[in-house]
Protein backbone atom coordinates (compact mmCIF):
# COMPACT_ATOMS: atom_id res chain seq x y z
CA UNK A 1 0.00 0.00 0.00
CA UNK A 2 2.95 2.51 1.02
CA UNK A 3 4.57 1.58 -2.51
CA UNK A 4 1.29 2.26 -4.48
CA UNK A 5 1.33 5.61 -2.41
CA UNK A 6 4.94 6.65 -3.62
CA UNK A 7 4.23 5.64 -7.25
CA UNK A 8 1.07 8.16 -7.02
CA UNK A 9 2.92 10.70 -5.83
CA UNK A 10 5.58 9.97 -8.14
CA UNK A 11 3.14 10.07 -11.48
CA UNK A 12 0.98 13.43 -10.33
CA UNK A 13 4.66 14.55 -9.72
CA UNK A 14 5.60 13.79 -13.92
CA UNK A 15 1.71 15.36 -15.10
CA UNK A 16 2.67 18.60 -12.81
CA UNK A 17 6.00 18.73 -14.75
CA UNK A 18 5.02 18.11 -18.16
CA UNK A 19 2.43 20.89 -17.46
CA UNK A 20 4.92 23.41 -16.71
CA UNK A 21 7.13 22.45 -19.77
CA UNK A 22 3.98 22.76 -22.16
CA UNK A 23 3.54 26.46 -20.29
CA UNK A 24 6.76 27.39 -21.49
CA UNK A 25 7.19 26.07 -25.25
CA UNK A 26 3.32 26.56 -26.30
CA UNK A 27 1.81 29.39 -23.78
CA UNK A 28 0.50 32.49 -25.77
CA UNK A 29 2.99 35.19 -24.96
CA UNK A 30 0.92 38.28 -22.73
CA UNK A 31 1.77 41.71 -24.34
CA UNK A 32 1.28 44.32 -21.76
CA UNK A 33 -1.11 46.99 -22.92
CA UNK A 34 -0.41 50.30 -21.09
CA UNK A 35 -3.06 52.38 -19.33
CA UNK A 36 -6.52 51.58 -18.30
CA UNK A 37 -7.78 50.69 -21.42
CA UNK A 38 -11.59 51.85 -20.24
CA UNK A 39 -14.95 50.50 -19.96
CA UNK A 40 -16.12 48.39 -22.81
CA UNK A 41 -19.47 50.47 -22.66
CA UNK A 42 -17.66 54.25 -23.82
CA UNK A 43 -17.34 52.62 -27.44
CA UNK A 44 -21.03 53.29 -27.95
CA UNK A 45 -21.34 56.65 -27.92
CA UNK A 46 -20.20 60.66 -28.21
CA UNK A 47 -21.59 63.40 -26.70
CA UNK A 48 -22.18 67.09 -28.09
CA UNK A 49 -22.13 69.68 -25.73
CA UNK A 50 -23.88 72.74 -27.11
CA UNK A 51 -25.16 76.25 -26.30
CA UNK A 52 -27.50 79.29 -27.34
CA UNK A 53 -25.67 82.74 -28.37
CA UNK A 54 -24.60 83.80 -24.76
CA UNK A 55 -25.61 86.91 -24.87
CA UNK A 56 -29.07 86.84 -26.97
CA UNK A 57 -30.21 83.59 -24.85
CA UNK A 58 -28.08 83.99 -22.07
CA UNK A 59 -30.85 82.47 -19.98
CA UNK A 60 -30.92 79.26 -21.93
CA UNK A 61 -29.26 76.68 -20.35
CA UNK A 62 -26.95 74.15 -22.52
CA UNK A 63 -27.59 70.05 -23.60
CA UNK A 64 -25.72 67.40 -23.46
CA UNK A 65 -26.55 64.73 -26.39
CA UNK A 66 -25.60 61.51 -26.46
CA UNK A 67 -24.97 59.72 -30.11
CA UNK A 68 -25.27 56.14 -30.88
CA UNK A 69 -22.51 55.16 -32.33
CA UNK A 70 -24.05 51.65 -33.91
CA UNK A 71 -27.86 53.41 -34.78
CA UNK A 72 -26.07 57.10 -35.60
CA UNK A 73 -28.96 58.58 -33.54
CA UNK A 74 -29.56 61.05 -30.82
CA UNK A 75 -30.53 58.59 -28.37
CA UNK A 76 -30.71 61.62 -24.92
CA UNK A 77 -30.19 64.63 -24.13
CA UNK A 78 -29.88 66.22 -21.40
CA UNK A 79 -29.49 70.17 -19.82
CA UNK A 80 -26.15 71.31 -18.12
CA UNK A 81 -25.89 74.88 -17.01
CA UNK A 82 -25.71 78.40 -18.81
CA UNK A 83 -23.03 78.88 -21.34
CA UNK A 84 -21.35 75.14 -21.28
CA UNK A 85 -17.65 76.19 -22.23
CA UNK A 86 -15.10 72.88 -21.50
CA UNK A 87 -16.41 68.88 -20.91
CA UNK A 88 -14.49 65.85 -20.10
CA UNK A 89 -15.18 62.18 -19.13
CA UNK A 90 -14.20 60.76 -16.40
CA UNK A 91 -11.97 57.57 -16.98
CA UNK A 92 -12.38 55.65 -14.31
CA UNK A 93 -14.96 53.16 -12.91
CA UNK A 94 -18.32 52.25 -14.60
CA UNK A 95 -20.40 55.06 -14.68
CA UNK A 96 -19.33 57.30 -17.55
CA UNK A 97 -19.77 59.94 -15.85
CA UNK A 98 -19.73 63.46 -17.81
CA UNK A 99 -18.11 66.84 -16.31
CA UNK A 100 -19.39 69.99 -17.75
CA UNK A 101 -17.90 73.30 -17.03
CA UNK A 102 -21.06 75.86 -17.15
CA UNK A 103 -19.32 79.43 -18.44
CA UNK A 104 -22.12 81.51 -17.36
CA UNK A 105 -22.33 80.32 -14.22
CA UNK A 106 -20.19 79.48 -11.20
CA UNK A 107 -20.90 75.50 -11.95
CA UNK A 108 -19.98 72.13 -12.68
CA UNK A 109 -22.99 70.11 -14.28
CA UNK A 110 -22.20 65.69 -13.96
CA UNK A 111 -24.67 63.57 -15.72
CA UNK A 112 -23.69 59.77 -16.85
CA UNK A 113 -24.18 58.29 -20.08
CA UNK A 114 -27.09 56.51 -21.36
CA UNK A 115 -26.60 52.52 -20.28
CA UNK A 116 -26.35 50.35 -23.41
CA UNK A 117 -30.01 48.67 -21.81
CA UNK A 118 -32.58 49.53 -19.79
CA UNK A 119 -36.38 48.63 -19.03
CA UNK A 120 -38.58 48.95 -20.82
CA UNK A 121 -36.39 50.45 -23.46
CA UNK A 122 -35.05 50.35 -26.14
CA UNK A 123 -34.02 54.12 -25.61
CA UNK A 124 -32.58 54.26 -22.31
CA UNK A 125 -32.34 58.08 -20.78
CA UNK A 126 -29.40 59.84 -19.71
CA UNK A 127 -28.39 60.13 -15.97
CA UNK A 128 -29.95 62.82 -13.50
CA UNK A 129 -27.85 65.99 -13.59
CA UNK A 130 -26.07 66.79 -10.14
CA UNK A 131 -24.54 70.74 -10.48
CA UNK A 132 -21.55 71.86 -8.05
CA UNK A 133 -21.31 75.35 -7.11
CA UNK A 134 -18.06 76.67 -7.19
CA UNK A 135 -17.18 79.94 -5.84
CA UNK A 136 -18.15 83.15 -7.05
CA UNK A 137 -15.71 84.99 -9.71
CA UNK A 138 -13.77 81.39 -9.82
CA UNK A 139 -14.39 81.23 -13.98
CA UNK A 140 -13.50 77.81 -13.97
CA UNK A 141 -11.76 76.94 -17.23
CA UNK A 142 -10.59 73.40 -17.72
CA UNK A 143 -11.14 69.61 -16.14
CA UNK A 144 -9.41 66.36 -16.12
CA UNK A 145 -8.81 63.53 -13.59
CA UNK A 146 -7.45 59.98 -14.13
CA UNK A 147 -9.39 59.25 -10.39
CA UNK A 148 -12.48 56.96 -9.73
CA UNK A 149 -13.03 59.62 -6.05
CA UNK A 150 -11.83 62.74 -7.62
CA UNK A 151 -12.18 65.42 -10.31
CA UNK A 152 -9.90 68.39 -10.56
CA UNK A 153 -11.08 71.83 -12.25
CA UNK A 154 -9.27 74.83 -12.74
CA UNK A 155 -10.04 78.15 -11.29
CA UNK A 156 -7.84 80.43 -12.61
CA UNK A 157 -7.29 83.39 -9.59
CA UNK A 158 -7.57 87.06 -10.08
CA UNK A 159 -11.15 88.17 -11.92
CA UNK A 160 -12.66 91.53 -11.73
CA UNK A 161 -14.65 89.88 -8.78
CA UNK A 162 -11.68 88.25 -6.90
CA UNK A 163 -8.89 90.27 -7.41
CA UNK A 164 -6.65 89.03 -4.45
CA UNK A 165 -7.64 85.35 -5.25
CA UNK A 166 -4.79 83.30 -5.97
CA UNK A 167 -5.21 80.40 -9.03
CA UNK A 168 -5.88 76.84 -7.81
CA UNK A 169 -6.70 73.40 -8.41
CA UNK A 170 -9.93 72.51 -7.32
CA UNK A 171 -10.55 68.96 -6.11
CA UNK A 172 -14.65 67.84 -7.04
CA UNK A 173 -15.59 65.33 -4.91
CA UNK A 174 -17.17 62.10 -7.63
CA UNK A 175 -18.88 61.13 -4.46
CA UNK A 176 -20.44 63.71 -2.68
CA UNK A 177 -20.66 66.32 -5.58
CA UNK A 178 -19.00 68.93 -3.86
CA UNK A 179 -15.61 71.26 -4.17
CA UNK A 180 -13.95 69.18 -1.00
CA UNK A 181 -10.56 71.43 -1.55
CA UNK A 182 -9.02 74.19 -3.33
CA UNK A 183 -4.79 73.34 -4.37
CA UNK A 184 -3.28 76.97 -4.34
CA UNK A 185 -1.00 77.27 -7.27
CA UNK A 186 1.68 80.02 -8.56
CA UNK A 187 0.01 83.31 -9.55
CA UNK A 188 0.45 83.30 -13.23
CA UNK A 189 -2.48 81.69 -15.73
CA UNK A 190 -3.09 78.39 -15.71
CA UNK A 191 -4.39 77.14 -18.86
CA UNK A 192 -4.72 73.29 -19.09
CA UNK A 193 -3.66 70.22 -16.67
CA UNK A 194 -3.27 66.17 -17.40
CA UNK A 195 -3.18 63.93 -14.78
CA UNK A 196 -0.86 60.04 -15.08
CA UNK A 197 -3.07 57.48 -15.54
CA UNK A 198 -2.01 56.02 -12.43
CA UNK A 199 -3.73 58.74 -10.85
CA UNK A 200 -0.36 59.63 -8.88
CA UNK A 201 0.45 63.13 -10.41
CA UNK A 202 -1.12 66.19 -11.99
CA UNK A 203 0.82 68.48 -14.35
CA UNK A 204 -0.95 71.93 -14.20
CA UNK A 205 0.12 74.24 -17.33
CA UNK A 206 0.78 77.67 -16.87
CA UNK A 207 0.95 79.86 -20.19
CA UNK A 208 2.09 82.94 -18.48
CA UNK A 209 5.18 81.53 -16.51
CA UNK A 210 5.94 78.56 -19.39
CA UNK A 211 6.05 76.73 -16.26
CA UNK A 212 4.24 73.34 -15.74
CA UNK A 213 3.58 72.89 -11.97
CA UNK A 214 3.55 69.07 -10.41
CA UNK A 215 1.09 68.10 -7.98
CA UNK A 216 0.90 65.66 -6.27
CA UNK A 217 -2.22 63.61 -5.44
CA UNK A 218 -1.83 62.09 -2.47
CA UNK A 219 -0.33 65.84 -0.38
CA UNK A 220 -2.77 67.71 -2.75
CA UNK A 221 0.19 69.69 -2.71
CA UNK A 222 2.61 71.19 -5.88
CA UNK A 223 5.65 69.51 -5.31
CA UNK A 224 7.73 70.76 -8.21
CA UNK A 225 8.01 73.75 -10.82
CA UNK A 226 9.49 73.00 -14.49
CA UNK A 227 10.37 75.18 -16.80
CA UNK A 228 9.26 74.04 -20.58
CA UNK A 229 8.86 76.15 -24.06
CA UNK A 230 7.59 79.76 -24.55
CA UNK A 231 3.50 79.53 -23.93
CA UNK A 232 2.37 76.60 -23.35
CA UNK A 233 -1.17 75.89 -23.71
CA UNK A 234 -1.98 71.63 -23.47
CA UNK A 235 -0.70 68.61 -22.05
CA UNK A 236 -1.26 64.68 -23.00
CA UNK A 237 0.32 62.07 -20.81
CA UNK A 238 1.67 58.49 -21.97
CA UNK A 239 -0.89 55.89 -21.04
CA UNK A 240 2.65 53.91 -19.30
CA UNK A 241 2.58 57.03 -16.60
CA UNK A 242 6.30 57.88 -18.37
CA UNK A 243 6.03 60.92 -20.19
CA UNK A 244 3.97 63.82 -20.19
CA UNK A 245 3.97 65.88 -23.67
CA UNK A 246 3.70 69.92 -23.31
CA UNK A 247 2.26 71.58 -26.31
CA UNK A 248 4.41 75.45 -26.62
CA UNK A 249 4.28 78.30 -29.39
CA UNK A 250 7.92 76.40 -30.16
CA UNK A 251 7.12 72.86 -30.52
CA UNK A 252 6.64 70.08 -27.85
CA UNK A 253 8.60 69.91 -24.41
CA UNK A 254 8.40 66.38 -23.06
CA UNK A 255 8.76 65.83 -19.34
CA UNK A 256 9.93 62.37 -17.99
CA UNK A 257 7.25 61.89 -15.86
CA UNK A 258 9.26 58.84 -13.67
CA UNK A 259 12.33 61.89 -12.48
CA UNK A 260 9.79 64.91 -13.12
CA UNK A 261 12.88 66.56 -15.57
CA UNK A 262 12.37 68.13 -18.82
CA UNK A 263 13.85 65.98 -21.29
CA UNK A 264 16.62 68.34 -23.10
CA UNK A 265 15.20 69.14 -27.12
CA UNK A 266 12.07 69.45 -29.16
CA UNK A 267 9.82 67.71 -30.71
CA UNK A 268 9.03 70.31 -34.21
CA UNK A 269 7.34 70.25 -37.29
CA UNK A 270 9.01 72.99 -38.71
CA UNK A 271 5.85 75.41 -37.54
CA UNK A 272 3.96 76.19 -34.49
CA UNK A 273 2.13 74.01 -33.35
CA UNK A 274 -2.15 73.92 -33.01
CA UNK A 275 -3.19 70.74 -32.10
CA UNK A 276 -1.21 67.42 -30.21
CA UNK A 277 -3.15 64.19 -29.88
CA UNK A 278 -1.74 60.84 -28.65
CA UNK A 279 -1.95 57.36 -30.59
CA UNK A 280 -2.57 54.84 -27.47
CA UNK A 281 -2.30 52.08 -29.82
CA UNK A 282 0.86 52.86 -31.57
CA UNK A 283 2.45 55.04 -29.38
CA UNK A 284 2.49 57.44 -31.74
CA UNK A 285 2.35 61.34 -31.18
CA UNK A 286 0.35 63.38 -33.97
CA UNK A 287 0.82 67.07 -34.07
CA UNK A 288 -0.14 69.70 -36.82
CA UNK A 289 0.82 73.35 -37.29
CA UNK A 290 -0.38 76.38 -38.56
CA UNK A 291 1.70 75.94 -41.78
CA UNK A 292 -0.93 72.97 -42.59
CA UNK A 293 1.75 70.10 -41.67
CA UNK A 294 1.03 66.95 -39.98
CA UNK A 295 3.83 65.50 -37.81
CA UNK A 296 4.18 61.67 -36.65
CA UNK A 297 6.99 60.90 -33.56
CA UNK A 298 7.10 57.47 -32.31
CA UNK A 299 7.03 57.47 -28.26
CA UNK A 300 7.37 53.86 -27.50
CA UNK A 301 11.16 54.95 -26.47
CA UNK A 302 12.73 54.15 -23.25
CA UNK A 303 11.50 56.85 -20.67
CA UNK A 304 13.76 59.43 -20.54
CA UNK A 305 14.46 59.74 -24.30
CA UNK A 306 12.74 62.03 -26.56
CA UNK A 307 10.52 60.68 -28.96
CA UNK A 308 11.98 59.99 -32.82
CA UNK A 309 10.46 61.19 -35.93
CA UNK A 310 8.57 59.35 -37.50
CA UNK A 311 6.56 61.26 -40.48
CA UNK A 312 6.32 65.44 -41.19
CA UNK A 313 3.67 66.44 -44.09
CA UNK A 314 5.51 69.24 -46.28
CA UNK A 315 4.20 72.83 -45.49
CA UNK A 316 1.10 73.40 -46.91
CA UNK A 317 -0.28 69.73 -47.13
CA UNK A 318 -3.29 70.38 -44.95
CA UNK A 319 -4.26 74.19 -45.12
CA UNK A 320 -6.07 75.32 -41.93
CA UNK A 321 -5.13 71.94 -40.33
CA UNK A 322 -7.42 71.68 -36.74
CA UNK A 323 -6.75 68.70 -35.54
CA UNK A 324 -6.15 64.66 -36.01
CA UNK A 325 -8.04 61.73 -35.14
CA UNK A 326 -6.29 58.55 -34.51
CA UNK A 327 -8.66 55.26 -34.78
CA UNK A 328 -8.01 53.40 -31.75
CA UNK A 329 -7.62 50.19 -34.20
CA UNK A 330 -4.47 51.89 -35.52
CA UNK A 331 -4.66 51.51 -38.90
CA UNK A 332 -4.79 55.07 -40.11
CA UNK A 333 -5.76 58.85 -38.36
CA UNK A 334 -8.26 61.28 -40.08
CA UNK A 335 -6.85 64.98 -40.30
CA UNK A 336 -9.73 67.65 -39.83
CA UNK A 337 -9.27 71.07 -41.56
CA UNK A 338 -10.56 74.12 -43.16
CA UNK A 339 -8.37 75.21 -46.43
CA UNK A 340 -11.47 77.93 -47.44
CA UNK A 341 -12.62 78.81 -44.40
CA UNK A 342 -15.64 78.05 -44.37
CA UNK A 343 -15.71 74.17 -45.64
CA UNK A 344 -14.58 71.67 -43.13
CA UNK A 345 -12.96 68.48 -44.78
CA UNK A 346 -11.78 64.85 -43.44
CA UNK A 347 -8.40 63.26 -45.18
CA UNK A 348 -7.65 59.56 -44.18
CA UNK A 349 -4.01 59.08 -43.66
CA UNK A 350 -2.51 55.36 -43.29
CA UNK A 351 -0.81 54.65 -40.40
CA UNK A 352 1.73 52.61 -41.72
CA UNK A 353 2.95 54.43 -44.71
CA UNK A 354 1.55 57.74 -44.15
CA UNK A 355 0.13 57.91 -47.75
CA UNK A 356 -3.10 60.20 -48.28
CA UNK A 357 -5.50 60.99 -50.46
CA UNK A 358 -8.14 63.95 -51.49
CA UNK A 359 -10.10 65.33 -48.68
CA UNK A 360 -13.89 64.79 -47.90
CA UNK A 361 -15.67 67.68 -47.98
CA UNK A 362 -18.36 67.44 -45.14
CA UNK A 363 -20.31 70.21 -46.73
CA UNK A 364 -21.18 66.67 -48.90
CA UNK A 365 -23.72 66.36 -46.23
CA UNK A 366 -25.60 69.40 -46.54
CA UNK A 367 -26.13 69.27 -50.24
CA UNK A 368 -22.43 70.70 -50.88
CA UNK A 369 -23.23 73.99 -49.00
CA UNK A 370 -20.68 75.09 -46.48
CA UNK A 371 -23.13 76.37 -43.38
CA UNK A 372 -22.44 80.35 -42.93
CA UNK A 373 -20.66 81.60 -40.50
CA UNK A 374 -22.51 82.54 -36.69
CA UNK A 375 -20.99 85.44 -35.07
CA UNK A 376 -21.06 84.12 -32.17
CA UNK A 377 -19.67 80.86 -32.90
CA UNK A 378 -16.16 83.00 -34.15
CA UNK A 379 -15.29 82.87 -30.27
CA UNK A 380 -15.72 80.19 -29.35
CA UNK A 381 -13.09 78.37 -27.75
CA UNK A 382 -13.23 74.95 -29.35
CA UNK A 383 -15.13 76.02 -32.64
CA UNK A 384 -14.48 72.50 -34.21
CA UNK A 385 -13.56 68.80 -32.45
CA UNK A 386 -12.57 65.78 -34.46
CA UNK A 387 -12.61 62.45 -32.38
CA UNK A 388 -12.84 58.68 -33.43
CA UNK A 389 -15.63 56.19 -32.03
CA UNK A 390 -14.01 53.78 -30.14
CA UNK A 391 -14.89 50.75 -32.33
CA UNK A 392 -12.96 52.81 -35.06
CA UNK A 393 -16.47 52.81 -36.75
CA UNK A 394 -17.13 56.37 -36.70
CA UNK A 395 -15.26 59.75 -37.02
CA UNK A 396 -17.22 63.11 -35.21
CA UNK A 397 -16.71 66.55 -35.93
CA UNK A 398 -19.20 69.00 -34.27
CA UNK A 399 -18.88 72.31 -35.78
CA UNK A 400 -20.85 75.44 -34.00
CA UNK A 401 -21.51 77.19 -36.88
CA UNK A 402 -23.00 74.02 -38.81
CA UNK A 403 -25.23 73.53 -35.51
CA UNK A 404 -24.00 70.15 -35.31
CA UNK A 405 -22.29 66.89 -35.28
CA UNK A 406 -21.26 65.65 -38.55
CA UNK A 407 -20.96 61.58 -38.53
CA UNK A 408 -18.50 59.89 -40.71
CA UNK A 409 -18.03 56.27 -41.64
CA UNK A 410 -14.56 54.90 -41.88
CA UNK A 411 -15.24 51.70 -43.60
CA UNK A 412 -15.78 53.60 -46.69
CA UNK A 413 -14.56 56.66 -45.90
CA UNK A 414 -17.91 58.58 -46.66
CA UNK A 415 -20.00 61.15 -44.74
CA UNK A 416 -23.64 59.57 -42.78
CA UNK A 417 -25.13 62.63 -41.63
CA UNK A 418 -25.58 65.77 -39.87
CA UNK A 419 -26.80 65.03 -36.20
CA UNK A 420 -27.89 68.61 -35.67
CA UNK A 421 -28.02 69.75 -31.67
CA UNK A 422 -31.58 69.94 -29.93
CA UNK A 423 -33.25 73.13 -28.79
CA UNK A 424 -33.84 73.67 -25.69
CA UNK A 425 -37.61 74.41 -24.43
CA UNK A 426 -38.44 78.14 -24.41
CA UNK A 427 -37.76 80.68 -22.02
CA UNK A 428 -40.91 83.37 -21.39
CA UNK A 429 -41.73 84.12 -25.19
CA UNK A 430 -38.87 83.84 -26.64
CA UNK A 431 -38.67 80.26 -28.54
CA UNK A 432 -34.30 79.90 -28.66
CA UNK A 433 -32.93 78.59 -31.67
CA UNK A 434 -31.33 75.52 -32.11
CA UNK A 435 -28.34 75.24 -30.34
CA UNK A 436 -24.72 75.08 -31.58
CA UNK A 437 -22.05 72.37 -30.25
CA UNK A 438 -19.40 74.12 -28.33
CA UNK A 439 -17.35 70.67 -27.15
CA UNK A 440 -17.52 67.31 -28.49
CA UNK A 441 -15.82 63.68 -26.13
CA UNK A 442 -15.85 60.62 -28.04
CA UNK A 443 -15.55 57.10 -26.92
CA UNK A 444 -12.17 55.61 -26.16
Amino acid sequence: MQIRRWLSFFALLSLWAVCISCGQNYRLPIIQIPGDPGDPKLYHFAMTISTNDPVANANVPGTVMQTDVVGDMDVGEAPVGRGPVFATLLPSGSANRIYVINGLEETVSTTTAAPLSCSPGPVCPIGAVATITLPTGSAASYLNSTEASNMYVILPGPTPLNPLTPPSLGVLSVFQNVLSKQIVLPAGNPVAMVELPNGHKMYVVDQANSAVYVVNTTSQQVVQTLAVGPAPSMALASPDNSAVYVMTTAGISVINALTDQVIPGTLTTGGQPNSVTYDSKLNHLCVTDTGGRVAVFDAAVAAGSLPTTLFVAPAGSFPGVIGVAPLPDGTRFYVLANSAGTSLELTKVDSATFAFGSPYLLSNLTGGVAPPTVPYCVGVRFRYMVGASGDSGRVYVSSCDAGGTYIFRTSDNTGVLLQPSPSQPPVGTATPPRQNPVFLITGR
